[in-house]
């Protein structure tokens, strides 16, 4: 079982399938390239101006057209994430030629606290004038570390007007309502150049499909629109994601779902002694005290597989992805095994 990925378990909802299905028929022909009826139901479920929208395949490529759009020609442009972020500001950000700075964050979790916790204030600190591009995933990837609504609302009050802020809600569906989180849509602050990027990829199950969407001043969003392939969104993606929209009792079973299965997660493995952050998306990421390679192998060996996070410079740690009760409970009965002997699980004190 695939628990490396943040897929969502529990597939895409019935009518996205259908949907999908019925616009096969138009598969000879190209997609809408503006993608109307897509950007305007995005535009109406966000609460925003159809221009104020635009689409692409996947919130990465979106990424890889906003960074370096907004970075531009200049040449000492920086962009500014915490460390451990999202791989993809990193990638786009060497494809803009941009420097990359990562401000620190707190340590590794213990078994009596969450790890990896974001300073507002040690952020800010790392911003000059030649920064042109804050990108803060909320809740973040690999670490499920989040801002509060405050946090946020402390720091877009706070960044200067020459610097882009991309808010990256990929796991928003599974963080709302929990531990001080907030959409950036909630809060009563905003910034002039303020993009939102959200995806179809998590909650709504369409990873496979490559949909996902940024919204922000229509001034901002229009050229980056400009920059993507022509075509990209392909007929079959365009559908489904309408239809998911539509679909919010599957969204509901999908979320509270992930939530149990979360929590499920979370329960099994304080009671095993192992220190873990437990993020606000549909993941956990583990503490093992030891390189990660030969757990990643012994949990391979009983069918699960999970995620090292050596690219994050996190080698003592693995990520796992929440999945259906039986595939949480293999990856429980496993864990008693393949973590027994964790160096993490010595000296550590409960929650």
């Amino acid at each position: 079982m695939r628990l490396s990925s943040n897929e969502s378990p529990f597939g895409p909802s019935p009518a996205a399938m259908e949907a999908a299905q019925l616009a096969l028929v138009e598969g000879h022909r190209y997609p809408d390239d503006q993608s109307v009826d897509l950007r305007t139901a995005v535009a109406a479920h966000e609460g925003v101006a159809f221009d104020q929208v635009a689409v692409g395949t996947g919130s990465a490529a979106l990424l890889m057209d906003i960074i370096p759009h907004v970075c531009g020609d200049v040449d000492d442009a920086e962009v500014v994430a915490f460390s451990r972020s999202f791989v993809v500001y990193r990638l786009a950000a060497r494809n803009a030629r941009a420097r990359y700075v990562e401000v620190p964050t707190a340590g590794p979790a213990t078994l009596d606290r969450d790890g990896y916790g974001r300073d507002v204030d040690a952020l800010l600190d790392h911003v000059s004038d030649a920064t042109r591009v804050v990108a803060i995933d909320n809740p973040g990837n690999p670490t499920g570390a989040h801002l509060t609504g405050e946090q946020l609302e402390r720091l877009l009050s706070a960044l200067p007007e020459h610097v882009t802020v991309v808010i990256d809600e990929a796991y928003h569906h599974f963080a709302t309502g929990q531990r001080g989180y907030q959409r950036v849509a909630e809060l009563s602050v905003d910034h002039p150049r303020l993009l939102v990027l959200t995806t179809f990829s998590k909650a709504y199950a369409l990873a496979g499909l490559r949909v996902g969407a940024v919204t922000g001043p229509a001034e901002l969003v229009g050229p980056i629109d400009g920059r993507r392939t022509r075509f990209n969104v392909a007929v079959t993606g365009q559908a489904a994601a309408i239809a998911s929209l539509e679909d919010a009792a599957h969204l509901r079973h999908t979320v509270e779902g992930t939530l149990e299965g979360r929590a499920r997660m979370a329960a099994g493995l304080q009671e095993l002694g192992v220190p873990f952050t437990d993020g606000l998306g549909n993941f956990l990421t583990l503490e093992l005290g030891a390189p990660s390679p030969p757990y990643v192998e012994a949990y391979a060996e009983h069918g699960v597989g999970v995620r090292p996070l050596a690219p994050y410079g996190m080698d003592e740690q693995l990520r796992v992805s929440v999945g259906t009760p039986s595939e949480v409970g293999a990856f429980l009965t496993a864990s008693a095994e393949v973590l027994a002997d964790a160096p993490s699980r010595l000296g550590a004190t409960a929650r």
